[in-house]
């Protein structure tokens, strides 16, 4: 028999109805806008909430401005700099770029990507980019809902059958972290076939850790018996239906050929959540009247569009900090479960 823990009964906030993603855009957060290895001396650029931000390199390092560095002229805002350039870092393998007021960049608002090398050493197969036809939130909230994958990518990660299934939720004020435990789940087929699984049940704990302003899920599973698995999940916020999903698959410490195939899984899982995601983002913007539905199981997206909604809620005052309990930085290896047992 399957149980579901939710704390929606202690206090959570009662959801608001009037939900429109992707509409207003938080600011002050670093934000993940192509690999590393994307960027070279050559200028290209990529599309933030619909403001293009042009990347090249100088002598080997990043930069980011609002203009082409051939074009004419500083165009300047008060997201640059006096020379109309962005604020821009690179780490865990990826170029991130300040969106918000420069003089509020700090590297210590970076999020904590624990489970990746922070200088980003991890071969090419590992990491990969597809688009999701979806505002940015919408993505995020379907990341949040960790019982999905056992109806939609069940040929990658397991069916539902499981003994017993436990979902808990923790939050800050800028981060929130969901943990499904199940256990003696039907082994994922991926596992069987490719990383010499043997079982027909394992024991799985499934994290997801969301810095909210970032649009960035930090995503630990571990499989008992059989392997962790790291991943990074960054939907960056193209335009209000569009984010394009920069992704690491962090498998260095599987067999092969597991090690090499499954970050390409990353392709079909993608391609399985548009399909459900892209007809659901226009309705957001249309005037219709509608309630969002909910259930005590919808605890962590309830939960994540009340985080939003409330720094949304901040910044329209003109307080764009970050709480004392928001810990961006902060090593997150515990928080996602690294090396702990399953019980």
């Amino acid at each position: 028999m399957s149980t579901l823990s939710s704390p929606m009964s202690q206090g959570s906030p009662v959801p608001s109805y009037d939900w429109v993603p992707g509409q207003t855009p938080m600011r002050d957060a670093w934000i993940p806008i192509a690999h590393s290895v994307h960027i070279t001396d050559n200028v290209s650029w990529r599309p933030l909430h619909s403001r293009r931000y042009y990347l090249w390199r100088e002598q080997g390092h990043i930069r980011a401005a609002s203009t082409s560095p051939v074009a004419s002229g500083a165009e300047v805002s008060l997201f640059t700099d006096e020379r109309g350039c962005y604020p821009v870092v690179e780490r865990y393998g990826m170029v991130w770029v300040w969106y918000g007021n420069p003089d509020n960049a700090r590297l210590s608002l970076v999020p904590n990507l624990p489970h990746l090398p922070e200088d980003g050493n991890l071969p090419g197969y590992m990491r990969g980019q597809t688009r999701l036809h979806c505002c940015s939130e919408l993505a995020m909230e379907n990341l949040m809902d960790l019982t999905h994958a056992d109806f939609v990518h069940s040929d990658l990660l397991g069916d539902s059958l499981t003994d017993d299934d436990v979902v808990t939720v923790d939050s800050t004020s800028e981060t929130i972290t969901m943990v499904r435990t199940c256990l003696n789940k039907s082994a994922a087929p991926i596992q069987q076939r490719a990383a010499g699984i043997k079982a027909d049940r394992q024991n799985v704990r499934f994290t997801i850790h969301i810095y909210v302003r970032s649009h960035v899920a930090a995503i630990h599973s571990r499989f008992e018996p059989g392997l962790e698995v790291n991943m990074v999940h960054c939907s960056t916020p193209e335009t209000r239906d569009s984010n394009r999903v920069n992704f690491i698959q962090n498998t260095s410490q599987a067999r092969r050929p597991y090690r090499w195939l499954f970050p390409f899984a990353s392709h079909k899982i993608a391609a399985q959540d548009d399909y459900a995601l892209k007809p659901q983002a226009p309705r957001y913007h249309q005037q219709i009247r509608r309630r969002d539905m909910h259930s005590r199981f919808d605890t962590a997206s309830i939960r994540y569009r009340q985080l939003v909604q409330d720094i949304l809620a901040r910044q329209a005052d003109g307080d764009f900090s970050y709480e004392s309990d928001a810990l961006i930085s902060g090593d997150k290896s515990s928080v996602l479960g690294m090396g702990k047992p399953i019980r």
